[in-house]
């Protein structure tokens, strides 16, 4: 998470102007760190959804911000966490979701990958196994449909998802283990927006970075 991405934000948009929604662990990037590195940047209103989840939140702010239970605000969301970038000049992402290549193996083509093989290998090539599953909240739609960039390669998410895991192809040249996977929010490595992976898999932009589970590690960069 780029705690240096979301001050820019909150001065592009203004803190004065936001009611920042850190409902869901602040949609997956983590309500505590991501409420105080706000409140340090001037933001000083702030939103959940439930009652449920309003004394958790309540004792990450400090005296001077106010918290309200309201509804759900998709732009403000998208633009605070800078989940599409394109949608709101200026804003930049703030989750950058990666894994390390664990196991690498050939594949030939037409072999079936995972269960129940819904995707068979167009070519000779090499999978490259990620410790990413829907048990982490990357969740089962995304197998054969999102990709994961290393090495300047995009490459598919082959097969259905596994709990703990999945697997990418490649046809150009194999990964090596300990390889860093790019999924989303890295525009270094030409990797997608998470506006980009909703739009592939038609879902709302916010669900995508909140379901992501407490088993994924998270490190904040100021």
């Amino acid at each position: 998470m780029s705690l240096t991405n979301l001050r820019h934000n909150i001065a592009v948009l203004g803190a004065d102007h936001i009611l920042l929604d850190i409902s869901s662990n602040a949609y997956g990037h983590g309500a505590s760190q991501i409420a105080r590195a706000a409140e340090s940047a001037g933001v000083t209103k702030f939103r959940v959804h439930t009652h449920d989840e309003f004394s958790a939140a309540r004792s990450l702010l400090t005296s001077s911000s106010t918290l309200e239970v309201g509804t759900f605000d998709e732009s403000s969301v998208i633009h605070c966490y800078g989940l599409d970038p394109t949608s709101h000049r200026g804003t930049r992402p703030v989750m950058r979701l990666s894994a390390r290549v664990m196991a690498v193996k050939s594949i030939r083509s037409g072999d079936g990958v995972s269960y129940g093989y819904t995707w068979r290998a167009p070519a000779d090539g090499w999978l490259a196994l990620v410790p990413l599953g829907y048990g982490d909240g990357f969740v089962r739609a995304w197998g054969n449909r999102i990709s994961g960039t290393w090495r300047g390669s995009t490459c598919l998410a082959a097969g259905r998802v596994a709990m703990d895991a999945h697997s990418l192809f490649t046809a150009e040249r194999p990964a090596v283990v300990g390889d860093d996977v790019v999924y989303f929010g890295d525009s270094t490595q030409s990797a997608p927006t998470v506006g980009d992976v909703a739009r592939l898999i038609s879902s709302p932009l916010a669900a995508i970075t909140a379901c992501l589970g407490s088993r994924i590690q998270r490190t904040y960069v100021s």
